[in-house]
């Protein structure tokens, strides 16, 4: 009984395959091209090259057409006529001939082209290999098992199949195809197609085309998302497959990835649901381990659909006290259903998969989990998940103070499983990982390494289906023009993001060079201090990433001098790290700073009036948070604040030896604004603690300032801070002032007022108050 409904069933997806017009017409080309090289013309061809071309570039021809949709009749020929491809006058003859034959001489006619099929297609692999003499000196043999064979095979068995009068009713779609053509022939376009290029609107998609074109579409989504067709234009050729197509799965599928692409989430569920819909086939009996395995994948991938959309998490209130968008635990929940059917069906492949989706859903024990998944994952074979999770390892060690050098040999282990299976998605997560590793712990040279090599790995790569743009590939540019930022390579760092605007022109990608740009437009706004155009940035940066905007936000409110509006930005985020425990903020990167900021605002809110009493404590208890996360910037940063407030009070001496521990990271990894910054607050320093000296050691220490003070104009004038500039300015005027150098204290005063008048400073006690 099963047999018989098995057969029913195949026989009715048989039927599906159509044989339309365009097929036939490629038929009657591949049979007229067996034809022409067994003709005198070809055989007798003394330019061998020639000879090689002409074969070369019509099978070609044909295998593009073979898996492209149908064309017209028009746009064939043009194909046959065009520079692409070098097909010879006699064959274009000879099949022109073919069509216009089978049109006027009636069903007869088509009855004997398909019976003569067989006469060139009566060699199997195993005759040919025998008879390769015989191979040589007849030119129309086709292989059963090649390509044009198993088409030309399938054609005919097709063929075979219909009734009469459906054998009718193709010839008719003929005539009217041909018709069609004669008709239209003297107005039409002789524009090439070009068929690498799936935008043309066909209705007629056969199976294999179909299953071809989804392919293609999402290894291209996966791997080369920018080379792939726009959501909109995708979406519109699925339909058209799914018009000839009802039943393919695979085409709902492809849709509920494209609807991901734009975050529309009720055509991606419905998509979701329609493809394991269309998996289920009411006339085929399955065992119930079949139903079983259909129902756990299901399930999984509506929980990994969820998560995509962010329903992993119950309602919670922002630091606003605004109330957010209620989520379910969607995602949580269908997980637990895929668990507990691979548990009853003992499916351990399953379970391995879920398991690397539950340590992303939830906070409990995640160590454990993951541990547990990277062993079980080894034990079982799945590599990917295995490398996939022990990548996951490593950035939750980061993000909870593990040991530097455990998460780079985590991360190399990844790399080898990488290496061995040829992971390129895996690779380049990978080397994108240990570039923002290097730049959180504060070696942006190693940073940008890193970022370089992964954009090195896909030069070898001659084919673009080998290339892999995706995720770590954006990251690693963004992260290039980061670099530039600092160090003020500003024409650099616009050509790298137009590139990444161009090669990730849609989401999620998008977001990460959106980060980027708002992160530089601000960096710039607030060095030229623009307050509005840094605000309105800080507000998108928010958009994307809301820690790192309400820092933003509360830094140009800072130099604003808002000092109320910056301290409540602060207290936001310090309050969600320190009381909210369901909110899964452990990143001590953004609390180090926040207290760093908070510490700023403190002092210049209070001085030259008074010192706070605890903002050394502040700053001492941050720079042990610091160093306990290992975070060798940051922790130099705040020795540089502490030795900021040293000399404000008056204590030089202690000043200098604490930027004595702080200067060379500064200097070695520091953009051109800290650099300056740092060697400001140096020059600040020695200045105040000459008084100690006597005079003429004290001449020679102001000249040598004076003189470093250079290095500080010209690392503010390349980042473009020209108010900086004019503090340094003043400060070299003072200085030579000081020991009677009247020409060079001139000099810098003109520089001082020529800048003044073209930049007029908004807030002047930047000298002062601020690093």
């Amino acid at each position: 009984m099963t047999t018989t409904k098995e057969s029913a069933t195949s026989s009715k997806r048989t039927r599906s395959e159509m044989i339309t017009p365009h097929k036939l017409t490629v038929t009657i080309l591949i049979k007229n091209y067996c034809l022409y090289r067994e003709s005198d013309e070809f055989k007798s061809m003394d330019d061998e090259v020639l000879r090689c071309r002409y074969r070369r570039d019509f099978c070609v021809l044909i295998l593009r057409l073979l898996q492209s949709p149908d064309l017209p009749l028009a746009e064939l020929r043009n194909l046959l006529t065009s520079k692409k491809y070098v097909i010879p006058n006699t064959l274009i003859d000879s099949f022109d001939e073919s069509l216009l034959n089978l049109n006027n001489m009636g069903i007869g006619q088509l009855l004997d082209i398909v019976d003569s099929l067989n006469k060139i297609m009566t060699f199997s692999e195993n005759t040919l290999s025998e008879n390769k003499s015989f191979l040589i000196n007849n030119n129309n043999a086709i292989a059963k098992s090649s390509i044009v064979g198993y088409y030309l095979r399938r054609f005919i068995i097709h063929f075979d199949k219909l009734t009469f009068s459906e054998a009718v009713g193709v010839y008719e779609a003929f005539q009217r195809y041909y018709e069609e053509w004669k008709k239209n022939s003297k107005f039409l376009n002789t524009q090439e197609v070009n068929l690498e290029d799936w935008s043309n609107d066909r209705e007629q998609w056969s199976r294999r085309q179909a299953e071809l074109f989804i392919a293609t579409q999402a290894a291209l989504l996966a791997n080369n998302e920018g080379k792939a067709l726009s959501p909109p234009e995708l979406q519109k050729r699925i339909s058209s497959i799914l018009k000839s197509n009802p039943d393919l799965s695979g085409a709902h599928f492809l849709s509920y990835l494209n609807y991901l692409r734009v975050d529309e989430f009720t055509g991606a569920i419905d998509s979701l649901l329609h493809c394991f819909d269309r998996n289920v086939d009411p006339d085929v009996k399955y065992f119930n381990d079949e139903k079983s395995k259909r129902h756990r994948f299901a399930a999984l991938n509506l929980a990994i659909l969820h998560y995509h959309f962010g329903h992993t998490k119950g309602p919670s209130i922002d630091p606003c006290g605004m109330p957010e968008l209620n989520m379910s635990e969607e995602a949580l929940a269908s997980l637990k259903e895929s668990i507990k059917i691979s548990q009853e069906a003992n499916d351990n492949v399953c379970l391995q998969h879920a398991l690397s989706w539950l340590y992303r859903l939830t906070t409990v024990n995640e160590d454990k989990l993951i541990i547990h998944c990277i062993l079980k994952s080894s034990e079982l074979s799945l590599s990917y998940t295995a490398s996939l999770g022990l990548q996951t390892f490593g950035q939750y060690g980061c993000l909870h103070t593990g040991r530097t050098y455990a998460i780079f040999e985590t991360l190399a282990k990844s790399d080898m499983i990488n290496c061995q299976h040829n992971y390129k998605d895996l690779t380049s997560n990978n080397y994108a990982m240990k570039s923002s590793l290097w730049q959180l712990y504060g070696k942006t040279e190693m940073s940008s390494l890193w970022s370089q090599l992964l954009l090195y790995l896909n030069i070898d790569c001659t084919t673009p289906s080998k290339a892999f743009y995706g995720e770590g590939f954006c990251l690693a540019v963004c992260n290039i023009a980061s670099h530039l930022l600092i160090q003020g390579d500003y024409n650099l760092m616009n050509c790298v993001l137009s590139f990444a605007k161009q090669r990730f022109p849609t989401e999620p990608n998008s977001h990460i060079w959106m980060l980027c740009e708002n992160l530089c437009v601000f960096s710039q706004a607030m060095h030229h201090e623009k307050w509005v155009e840094a605000e309105s940035a800080a507000q998108k940066i928010m958009v994307i990433d809301k820690w790192e905007g309400y820092l933003k936000l509360a830094e140009v409110y800072f130099y604003k001098q808002d000092y109320i509006e910056a301290d409540n930005c602060i207290n936001s985020l310090l309050n969600q790290y320190e009381n909210d425990n369901t909110y899964k903020f452990n990143d001590r990167y953004y609390y180090i700073r926040a207290k760093i900021l908070k510490a700023e605002i403190q002092f210049a809110s209070s001085y030259p009036d008074s010192v706070p009493a605890g903002i050394i404590t502040i700053l001492n208890n941050c720079l042990i948070e610091a160093q306990t996360s290992q975070l060798d910037y940051q922790s130099a940063l705040i020795h540089l604040h502490i030795a900021h407030i040293m000399l404000m009070l008056g204590l030089t001496s202690q000043a200098l030896r604490i930027l004595d521990r702080c200067l060379i990271q500064i200097l070695g990894h520091g953009g051109c604004f800290d650099r300056a910054r740092a060697t400001l607050l140096y020059v600040k320093c020695l200045v105040a603690d000459s008084h100690k000296c006597e005079s003429s050691d004290r001449r020679t220490i102001i000249l040598n300032s004076a003189q470093l003070l250079e290095k500080v104009k010209i690392d503010f004038e390349k980042v473009e801070a020209y108010s900086r500039v004019k503090d340094v300015l003043y400060l070299q005027a003072q200085l030579y002032h000081s020991i009677n150098m009247k020409p060079e204290r001139n000099k810098c005063s003109l520089e001082f007022r020529l800048l003044d008048e073209e930049h007029s400073s908004k807030n002047v006690c930047m000298l002062v108050k601020y690093l």
